[in-house]
This record gives C-alpha cells, structure tokens and sequence, in this order.
C-alpha cells in the first residue's frame, strides 16, 4: 500500500546528480599538486557523502594536514570552477520531481550550500526545490538529523508525512533520527553493502520507483 506523504527530501550527491567525476578530478588535480599519484575515481566515490573535508582528509595522506586549510581552499577553488563539467541528472529526476510537484520537495545535502545551488541551477532543477540546504545550513552535517528537523519545523510537517531519499549511510542514519521514512538508492556514489547495512525503509534502483510507494 502507498504511503502518503507531504515532504520529500533529496540528497545530492548520488541521488540527484552523478557529481562523481568532477570531485575526484578535482581530489585528483590537488593530489597532482601535491606530487601524489591519482586516486582511482571509485575509491574517491567511496569517500563522498559526508562533506568535503571528510572527503580531502580521507584522499590525503597524513602528513598534508598541517596544510589543510590551504589545501581545502585550493581543492574548493578548483571544483566551483569545475562543478558541471561532467555532471549530470541521474536518470528519471525530472520525472521524480515532476510526480510530486504538489509536494514539499527539498535538497538536504552535506555538501556547501554555495556550490549546491549552482549544481542545481546547471541542471536545469533548482526551481523544482522548495528549499535547499547545504552542509553548513546547520550546526551538524548528516547523519546527525538535525538540518531534516529543521527542514520538518519549518514547513511544520510531521515526521511520518516525512521522506528521505540518499543513496549513502549517511542519509538514512539522519531520516532515522528525524523520524521520517528512509530510502536508499543503489545508483550512487555510496557504498552498496553499507547502505544496506544502515536498512533503509526502502530500497530502490531507479529514483521513479518512488512512485510505487509513496504519493
């Protein structure tokens, strides 16, 4: 039976859009700064979903990070210049958006609101969101739930007419704190087996699946 819902919240990363490749070319043009062998892009994949300083400190050694902070503007400064390079919608988001266009639809992802909006803006879908949220738009990034509590206060829906959709741990380990339905999507950038082990409400495929469960 389909579950009624009045909100749905997006993550990015691997969800909406297959940003993939232009992060790990540009983990991959700070490595080459830094004299390091390239990483292969799958490992970098590995390591996208918890903001972009998780992100650096797991694709450099150790010793590189008394130069963080330099390092992190360099890699920031590389990708705004990058972000659409090579990324694109996943299959069926427009569709996805369109179905629940009477819904609350919303982007909560970990990664800077200052370069989610353009991403979003580029795709051609940044008018589809009601809101869009960033890794800094709250105190804490996912999997701590509170940017979905604040996203829930706002538009004063309650948790069980609530939805999230992320293709990593992180996105269900936020939508289980929250109180609202959880589903992971096995398209992503995200680990398939951690996902799964962070048992998702549902789990899909192809992002129109949400159609078979939730209107």
């Amino acid at each position: 039976m389909k579950k009624q819902i009045d909100l749905v919240m997006f993550d990015l990363d691997g969800t909406l859009a297959a940003t993939g490749r232009d992060l790990a070319n540009s983990v991959n043009y700070i490595r080459s700064a830094l004299r390091l062998d390239p990483l292969d892009d799958k490992l970098v994949y590995s390591h996208v979903g918890r903001g972009v300083e998780h992100l650096l400190r797991m694709s450099l050694p150790e010793n590189s990070q008394d130069r963080f902070k330099e390092i992190m503007e360099l890699f920031l400064k590389h990708y705004a210049e990058h972000l659409l390079d090579t990324t694109a919608l996943y299959p069926h988001v427009r569709e996805t958006l369109e179905y629940f266009e009477k819904k609350k639809r919303v982007v909560v992802s970990n990664k800077l609101h200052r370069l989610t909006v353009p991403i979003l803006r580029g795709l051609g879908i940044e008018a589809c969101f009601d809101a869009v949220l960033g890794g800094d738009s709250a105190a804490e990034k996912k999997p701590h739930p509170g940017a979905l509590n604040r996203v829930l206060a706002d538009f004063r829906i309650e948790p069980a007419r609530g939805l999230i959709v992320g293709d990593g741990d992180a996105d269900i380990e936020a939508g289980r704190g929250a109180g609202v339905h959880t589903c992971g999507v096995t398209y992503g950038l995200g680990r398939k087996e951690e996902l799964v082990a962070a048992r998702p409400d549902y789990l899909i495929d192809d992002l129109s699946e949400l159609e078979k469960y939730f209107y």
